[in-house]
This record gives structure tokens, sequence and C-alpha cells, in this order.
């Protein structure tokens, strides 16, 4: 009778672990880029309340939820604080990101504020702690600073962009050994 209790016992517990296991795997599932300790600015898509693209770190683009406009950001004030926003298509190299900011109506104290919009550079060649913003009225003006910095003048349309990084999350001006490690991962 005793073996009997025991077996029983011994089965029970097997059972439980088993039911712990997929427990645990639905509360907490599998984390293959934080389990192999990458950076989480570079996979990480979203937020509690938005969405994002990883520019040049700190650099990100985000959307808040509800809301169809894209910003460039340095983050949640971890820095001296840039961001442009509504962006509508944007480009970036090593040390420079740049772009398009769309005109918007404010309303500050019951009166309509109209911010223009404007091209930009932000230049990064020193670090993100010795960041520069310039600004420009056309988008001629902008495209002579690209040709003295020998940048493409092309665009990328910030949902297009996100769309893909959501399949994959290797983009192309990540730094090489991030790239490697995520398409390690993504390979497991």
């Amino acid at each position: 009778m005793k073996k009997i209790i025991a077996l029983l016992a011994i089965f029970i517990v097997l059972i439980n672990c088993n039911k712990t296991e997929k427990m645990k795997n639905k509360l907490f599932p599998e984390r293959p880029y934080e389990d192999a300790k990458i950076d989480k600015f570079y996979w990480a898509d979203n937020g509690w309340d938005y969405t994002m693209i990883p520019l040049i770190k700190p650099f990100q683009l985000i959307k808040l939820q509800g809301n169809d406009m894209w910003q460039i950001s340095t983050g949640f004030n971890k820095f001296d604080e840039i961001s442009i926003s509504p962006v509508d298509n944007f480009n970036l190299t090593s040390s420079y990101i740049y772009g398009h900011k769309n005109e918007e109506i404010r309303n500050f104290d019951n009166r309509k504020v109209i911010v223009p919009a404007f091209w930009f550079i932000i230049d990064l060649k020193r670090g993100t702690k010795e960041v520069s913003l310039s600004k420009f009225n056309s988008e001629q003006e902008l495209n002579i600073e690209l040709k003295k910095f020998n940048l493409p003048e092309t665009f990328l349309n910030p949902n297009e962009v996100y769309e893909q990084y959501k399949q994959d999350p290797v983009l192309p001006w990540f730094p090489e050994d991030i790239k490697k490690q995520l398409r390690e991962v993504k390979e497991k």
C-alpha cells in the first residue's frame, strides 16, 4: 500500500511539473534576443503605449498608440532631448539622421499655432553627447548639404520600415556585431 501511495505521489508531482512548465511558458514566452543578451534597443519594437524603430542609439522613431505620426526621439529624457515630429520620411548613415518634418497645428492656451514643416540633419559625428540639429526650409537646401556630406538623397517611409522591422529585426544601419548576433539568434 505504501508503494502505491508513493507511486501516486510521484505521478502527481510529475503532472504538476508539466502544468507549471506550460504556465511558465504562457506567462513568460520565449525571449531569444533577451536570452542572448543582445541590447534591447535593437530588438524591442514596442513599449506599453508606443511602437518604435531603432535608428542610431539612442535615437528612435516612435509612434504613440492611437496616433499615426512618427517622431524622432532620444527616448524618454535619458539624454538632452531631441524630438522632431511629425516625421514623414527619413534616412540615416552611421553619423547622420536626416529627413522631413511635416507642418503641424498645435493648440496652446486656446489658440492655434502652426509649426512649419522643415527638412533636417542630425549630426552625430562627435557621439550622442555632442549632437547638432540643422534645419532647412526646402528640400533643395537639404540636398545641397547632403551633397557636401556625400549622403544619399533618397528617403525611407517609417511605416514601411516598421513593417519590415517587425518581420526581421536586422536593419541595414545596425552595427555589424549587432546584426550578426540578431541573425545567429534568428537562425536557431
